[in-house]
């Protein structure tokens, strides 16, 4: 009964937040496409009659057998040139088109030399992601971004993926950069465990490799095409828990200056099943965080959506996305909806339009 009457009172101050119908702040709505082998592409006419002013195209795979990218990037297999129908379609239109890429994880990599390695507890183990110690694990990263950049895109989004793991970072290149960095022994054991010298010195270490080659594409995407926007995907522990967010995935919340907008993944059937929270609190939890997301990033926010059930693919209904839409602060000027299909491009319109 107590449980109960906790998540009803939690419903009623997540409520009691909502504004009132028609009172939301003038806002830029965008769409990010889950897919990129669609029959068609979707028209920008249809976006805009939306309410959309942006579509974000997904131009990477890491498939296992099939993947590669969806551009000529001259290093990496073309899957099909799906980015140059895009770009074709959206050239002479109002509306911007973005490209989505990964950076470190490429599952069909096979190259041992440029991959990371991870500590299981007993060993280490190479994990599908390039390494952020590997100076030409890094150069390829770089050289990708910025051949993407030459493609006429008005900006790109980087993958969440771009991040270091917990256990991750411990190949041969990660160890000797942790020990000329801190002149400690690269004990694995003493660098996870909370509160050793070793821990607080290679939390740093992955933060400052990860910021710094957050940095590098930044650049050489700007020397490739000046004036191209850059995005980030960012975790949704980051604005209530930028202690976690370093130490999870080497992110720094108050750092990555060269990153023109943060897209927050607000997803809220995820934190609600991850942090195993009721509805009431699950929405408490993600105004909170948006409110802190805003105090960190201010108008370099973007609050993404999700559109569809990431385990049955459904769209999401009309009423709960409703709701959580509402639950976004006045203040945030920038909304996407993500992992969406041209056919959820009426829901989203009646969610914009509330």
């Amino acid at each position: 009964m107590r449980g109960t009457c906790r998540c009803s009172l939690a419903l009623l101050l997540a409520a009691a937040i909502l504004p009132a119908a028609g009172a939301f702040p003038e806002r830029r709505h965008e769409v990010q496409f889950r897919r990129n082998d669609y029959g068609a592409v979707p028209a920008p006419s249809l976006l805009a009659a939306a309410g959309l002013g942006k579509a974000i195209l997904r131009v990477f795979s890491d498939d296992e057998r099939g993947g590669g990218l969806y551009f000529a990037n001259g290093r990496f297999p073309v899957v099909r040139p799906a980015l140059e129908a895009w770009t074709g379609a959206y050239a002479a239109g109002p509306l911007p088109l973005w490209a989505w890429m990964g950076a470190r994880k490429f599952a069909w990599l096979d190259d041992g030399e440029l991959l990371d390695r991870e500590w299981d507890g007993s060993g280490f183990r190479v994990v599908p992601k390039l390494d952020l110690f590997h100076p030409d694990a890094v150069d390829l990263i770089v050289s990708l971004f910025a051949a993407l950049a030459r493609q006429p895109v008005a900006g790109i989004l980087i993958q969440d993926d771009l991040t270091l793991l917990r256990r991750e970072g411990f190949s041969a290149w990660g160890r000797a950069a942790f020990i000329r960095a801190s002149g400690l022994a690269a004990d694995p054991r003493l660098m996870l465990a909370q509160g050793t010298a070793q821990q607080r010195a290679w939390e740093a270490l992955k933060a400052a490799r990860v910021g710094a080659t957050l940095d590098r594409i930044a650049g050489a995407c700007r020397a490739a095409r000046p004036g191209i926007a850059i995005g980030l995907n960012v975790h949704y522990e980051a604005p209530l828990s930028p202690e976690r967010a370093r130490s999870w995935y080497a992110f720094d919340a108050r750092g990555a200056a060269g990153i023109d907008f943060f897209y927050l993944m607000a997803y809220h059937r995820q934190m609600r099943a991850e942090m195993r929270l009721g509805e009431g609190d699950n929405r408490l939890y993600f105004r909170r965080m948006l409110e802190a997301a805003q105090r960190l990033w201010g108008d370099r926010l973007v609050v993404k959506l999700q559109v569809r059930d990431w385990k049955s693919s459904e769209p999401i209904p009309l009423e709960e996305l409703r709701a959580y839409y509402g639950l976004i602060p006045d203040g945030v000027g920038r909304v996407c909806f993500a992992a969406a299909d041209p056919e959820d491009l009426d829901l989203i319109s009646r969610v914009i339009a509330r």
